[in-house]
């Protein structure tokens, strides 16, 4: 593997970026905590940043970019390569789980992955009645999100056990393992100088802690992020780290982007109205770039006629059933976004969109088929002669696979592609365990999606549907509690995927946890969503 950069001049890498961008890539303080609103271009300036200093001839080794999913590391991969001419293979860009599984490779003895899949399996095996409930349970005290008690820590202890007997650790492992490692002293030959965390928002304590070991005294660190976005506190992720950045990383410098590109000013406006009520955050007003940027609020009788609507829009706006494959219309399905807040909203939606003739895509549909197929993998032998290529097409033929399914494997099959499958099988299906729902989400073709406000983080869309905007769903209200910050936060990620439109739907009437009643829209007054 060549160390050399590719041609490319600084000025050239730098002539897309504005200001504030330029000042985010450049800047030369050791510790730099970078603010970056929805549309500011965030992405573009981490991966400007990387190529920068493979460009002022920063050892590739030494270099480290990290995020939460495979997809956003293969996003920001593609662009450091754009910029530099490098190969992915060259570049060290992965997410926390992938490098804490290259780190106890290097320091442990050998191990099997189990991806969130075997989990499942193995819960089933131990007899357990509600495996799903239980693998959130086990990732959450794994987290240190909850403490278990009672029933839930026979779980959990006998999932441990289970583990240890066949040698093998699960994704919740990972991080907290590599932090032991680190924290006795090994690196694994993984010393960094530079170390660039993207979405620094989303980060957990254990993840914090893997950053400040792998820094140490004399790495610098780069974190980027929005804390109007964090969401995940389901997950263990805590705002505690981004807000405290310069008290564990004494003399570092906060930069705020501040231009919207992505959103209309109407929606950046009401947008940051919404997010202005929270106390947890740092202020930062971005400067919307586009005029324009319609809201509209849809009162309808019931969740039926509120799909319905939706339904009749998206034909509306694509010119009439009649015309949709004439390609009147300058929008295409996949321009369109239906945002849930529950999965039981998304099981209704899912069965209106079923009866229609528009092609629709469902996030998180394809996890368990994933699973299924890393499976069938462990236990399928190889046809000679055969590339992992060849063999995961063919594989995802005999399963069932979707297109899209087999081209996010191929994906992830990338860098391990010129030898025998057979050497390189075991190292694809690590890899593939590494995935998670968010990386098997596809916007790309041309189907509206209809994802839940969590999924829908990272992604945009020309028109948005936010569906059930009505107080105790949204915000939402579970057990008589509600976390409003972060209900705040959630819905304002939603607000911001929309480019042109937005529109809140509400219905007059609505089933909740099975009882049909009605509902008070928020723009009605709900107070605690605006105060």
């Amino acid at each position: 593997m060549s160390d050399t950069p590719h041609t490319t001049t600084t000025t050239g890498i730098l002539e897309d970026l504005d200001d504030g961008q330029r000042r985010a890539a450049t800047a030369s303080s050791k510790h730099v905590l970078i603010v970056a609103p929805p549309g500011s271009g965030k992405t573009r300036v981490l991966s400007t940043r990387f190529a920068l200093l493979v460009k002022a001839g920063a050892p590739l080794k030494t270099l480290l970019a990290v995020t939460f999913t495979n997809k956003s590391a293969r996003e920001m991969k593609e662009r450091i390569m754009a910029l530099t001419g490098l190969p992915a293979t060259a570049l060290d860009v992965t997410t926390f789980h992938g490098f804490s599984l290259k780190l106890l490779k290097k320091t442990r003895p050998p191990f099997s992955l189990y991806g969130r899949h075997e989990t499942l399996r193995l819960l089933k095996e131990l007899g357990v009645k509600s495996p799903d409930k239980a693998a959130r349970m086990v990732s959450a005290a794994k987290n240190g999100t909850r403490m278990s008690t009672g029933e839930d820590a026979r779980v959990l202890s006998d999932y441990s056990s289970a583990l240890k007997r066949e040698n093998a650790l699960d994704l919740d492992d990972l991080v907290p393992e590599a932090v032991k490692e680190l924290e006795r002293g090994a690196d694994g030959g993984y010393a960094k100088v530079h170390i660039m965390v993207d979405e620094y928002q989303d980060i957990n304590p254990l993840q914090a802690r893997l950053v400040r070991l792998m820094a140490g005294e004399t790495a610098s660190v780069l974190a980027i992020g929005d804390p109007d976005q964090a969401i995940y506190s389901f997950r263990g992720s805590s705002l505690k780290s981004f807000l405290e950045f310069q008290d564990e990383y004494p003399g570092a410098e906060v930069i705020k982007l501040s231009k919207n590109y992505r959103s209309g000013a109407n929606i950046v406006t009401a947008s940051g109205e919404l997010i202005a009520h929270n106390k947890e955050r740092l202020r930062n007003d971005p400067v919307p770039v586009r005029s324009g940027g319609e809201i509209r609020h849809v009162e309808s009788s019931d969740e039926r006629a509120e799909a319905d609507f939706i339904i009749k829009e998206i034909e509306r706006l694509m010119g009439g059933l009649t015309s949709l494959t004439a390609k009147e219309s300058d929008l295409v399905f996949s321009d369109f976004a239906v945002l849930v807040r529950t999965n039981r909203q998304a099981d209704l939606m899912a069965g209106s969109f079923l009866r229609s003739s528009l092609p629709y895509y469902r996030g998180g549909e394809e996890g368990r088929s994933a699973g299924e197929f890393i499976r069938r993998l462990k236990g399928t032998p190889p046809r000679p002669g055969a590339s992992l290529e060849d063999f995961i097409k063919e594989e995802g033929a005999s399963a069932g696979l979707t297109e899209d399914l087999v081209e996010t494997f191929l994906k992830a099959a990338e860098g391990l592609g010129g030898r025998p499958v057979a050497e390189v099988l075991d190292g694809f299906i690590e890899e593939a365990s590494l995935m998670e729902d968010e990386d098997y989400l596809d916007i790309k073709a041309d189907r509206v999606s209809l994802l839940t406000l969590h999924m829908a983080k990272g992604l945009e869309f020309k028109a948005v549907f936010i569906a059930g905007f009505e107080d105790g769903l949204i915000p939402y209200i579970k057990n008589g509690e509600i976390d409003i910050e972060e209900e705040r936060r959630l819905f304002y990620v939603g607000m911001t995927r929309a480019k042109e439109t937005l529109y809140l739907l509400s219905a007059r009437k609505r089933s909740l946890r099975g009882v049909l009643s009605g509902t008070t829209p928020v723009l009605k007054g709900a107070p605690a969503w605006a105060c």
